[in-house]
């Protein structure tokens, strides 16, 4: 498995239910969707969430997108 793929699916697997449910419905309509759509859905998907950066120094979790 890709490490990429890898990563996603970690990510993936932390999700709720809803949560998983509302992923999978987006990836279906870019992956159905028009060039217009998913230029839509990843520009949404990079949005400002109000927080540009979070530096919490070093902790003793493990992050499940990245590992380290």
């Amino acid at each position: 498995m890709d490490s990429q793929v890898a990563a996603a699916l970690r990510v993936f697997a932390t999700l709720t239910q809803t949560q998983r449910d509302e992923f999978v419905t987006v990836v279906n309509n870019y992956i159905n969707g028009d060039r217009p759509t998913q230029d839509r859905i990843v520009h949404e998907s990079t949005r400002n969430w109000a927080i540009t950066k979070v530096d919490l120094g070093p902790t003793s979790q493990v992050c499940p997108a990245c590992g380290r």
